[in-house]
């Protein structure tokens, strides 16, 4: 359920190794975070992540993402482990909130987040799928990246507003063992109607297949 995405599937990672998202064509703007300086292992600590690293669009004035620790969590392996990229959890949760203020009205929004797989698996999406008070979700996916899953949310607004506060993290539950997790960046993107469908994984693997026979046979 993340994405900026232009058919992200036919796009290469960058060597920097930061999230290429997919983004729908009638996105007014969008603000992302792909690297994390507030870093704590401690149930109830709360820190700021600071403004989007990277924007699109004219209409986002501020923006910030806080991270909240649900659970604690041993260090190492939790947090940064040495790669401030990206913020593992193995026996802790957390909450994510990020924000973003506009200079005009919004009335739909697409929150998107990339996590690693590990131990060869894919990776889950989180238990506390994307919330914005009074919002009514309208779709949700997920599409891989060269070396992430991003998960994606479409939000449908109570009425249009120039802010917009959304989150999302783990959902904990008891005996709960542990979020297992890594974040790898986090996006929020703005529309002025109903954001524009991505094809899915499926449905792009069949378009190539298509392409390629059309190809064989002209």
């Amino acid at each position: 359920m993340k994405t900026s995405i232009k058919i992200l599937a036919l796009t290469f990672m960058p060597a920097c190794g930061a999230t290429v998202w997919q983004a729908a064509d009638n996105g007014l703007a969008s603000a992302s975070w792909d690297s994390f300086t507030f870093s704590s292992g401690t149930a109830g600590d709360s820190g700021s992540q600071g403004t989007a690293q990277a924007t699109t669009g004219s209409l986002i004035t501020s923006s910030g993402l806080t991270t909240e620790i649900l659970q604690g969590y041993n260090s190492p392996p939790g947090g940064f482990n040495g790669n401030p990229d990206t913020y593992y959890f193995h026996n802790g949760a957390a909450q994510w909130t990020g924000n973003v203020v506009l200079t005009s009205g919004a009335t739909h929004v697409r929150v998107s987040y990339a996590l690693l797989g590990f131990g060869g698996g894919a990776p889950e999406a989180y238990g506390q799928a994307p919330e914005i008070t009074g919002a009514t979700v309208i779709n949700s996916g997920a599409y891989n990246t060269a070396s992430s899953t991003v998960f994606f949310t479409d939000l449908e607004l109570a009425a249009s507003s120039t802010t917009v506060e959304v989150t999302f993290g783990d959902a904990l539950f008891p005996m709960f063992p542990g979020s297992f997790r890594s974040l790898d960046a986090a996006q929020i993107e703005v529309f002025g109607a109903a954001p524009v469908p991505e094809p899915s994984s499926a449905l792009l693997g069949g378009l190539a297949a298509l392409i390629c026979l059309r190809r064989k046979r002209s």
